[in-house]
């Protein structure tokens, strides 16, 4: 076990060694570096502040847990896999949709070559499912989604009702979701 007192001085490396041999100061280290990091990531997608500690909390608890376990020759890939995976059981969970498919156009600079692949794909999936929409299902979503009108505003330019322009959205989240689940099952 390496001495708690070299512990800033260690890299990565000796941190993930240190923290297989129990150490918690080296973990502690790896949380204090990487939390900040980990947790503007998910958040710049999810948009939710309580979702994303959560997962963050999980990467790091699946860490030490499974700290023996785990060959891990790369800390920051190792935890930024773990958020994403966190964040597409999250896609599969929650109907946020939405908040989603904004925060994939902000974090994009900040994923590297494999995950650019994997958002171009979702990317291209949401567009194409979009495009397919029913024409005044896909004029409601587009007026709430690229223009940012209120459903009241768009209920008022299209002389519907609010409601209908509620189902309308609920309806074309529910049809972009259906497309991109299984891609996301494919990516995890």
């Amino acid at each position: 076990m390496v001495p708690s007192k070299n512990i800033f001085e260690l890299s990565d490396k000796g941190l993930i060694d240190s923290l297989r041999d129990d150490d918690q100061n080296s973990f502690k280290e790896i949380y204090k570096k990487y939390w900040a990091k980990l947790y503007i990531f998910a958040y710049n997608i999810l948009r939710d502040k309580d979702i994303c500690e959560d997962i963050i909390q999980e990467v790091f608890s699946d860490l030490w847990i499974k700290r023996k376990e785990k060959e891990i020759t790369n800390v920051s890939a190792y935890l930024y896999k773990a958020v994403k995976f966190q964040i597409f059981n999250q896609f599969r969970k929650s109907k946020i949709i939405d908040k989603q498919v904004e925060g994939f156009d902000n974090f994009k600079s900040e994923i590297n070559t494999a995950e650019d692949f994997e958002y171009n794909e979702i990317c291209l999936r949401v567009n194409n499912s979009i495009i397919n929409l029913p024409e005044q299902r896909r004029i409601i979503f587009q007026l709430s989604r690229d223009e940012g009108l209120s459903n009241k505003e768009i209920a008022q330019k299209l002389n519907i009702s609010v409601q209908t322009v509620k189902n309308q959205i609920s309806h074309a989240l529910k049809s972009i979701r259906t497309s991109i689940k299984s891609l996301i099952m494919f990516f995890i």
